[in-house]
């Protein structure tokens, strides 16, 4: 699998799935969150390849929610979140945080 950038309508995400020797990771370029295939193989009981074009497809298609983290000075993180709710109950006093899908929608 080689290494794919996807950028959103409005350019400001961009989503990566970077390969490297036996690991694959998609996460959003410039931020923490990643997730790896392996972990999404188990979720989805597929072999990883499939298991990341289908979490891939999932975001691309409005299928997952993607949580943004700000403060003051800018955005903190990026990650999809299935748990919304749970996500603002754990976030710091100065921090916001929104929710979209890839096209914008909210």
């Amino acid at each position: 699998m080689q290494n794919r950038v996807r950028v959103s309508p409005d350019g400001l995400l961009r989503l990566i799935v970077v390969s490297e020797e036996a690991d694959t990771t998609i996460g959003f370029e410039g931020y923490s969150w990643h997730i790896h295939a392996d972990m999404l193989a188990v979720e989805y009981g597929l072999p990883e390849i499939e298991a990341v074009d289908r979490f891939v497809d999932a975001i691309l298609g409005n299928r997952k929610r993607i949580a943004i983290s700000r403060d003051g000075s800018g955005i903190l993180d990026m990650w999809i979140t299935d748990d919304p709710e749970k996500d603002l109950r754990y976030r710091a006093a100065d921090e916001t945080i929104t929710f979209r899908y890839w096209d914008e929608r909210t």
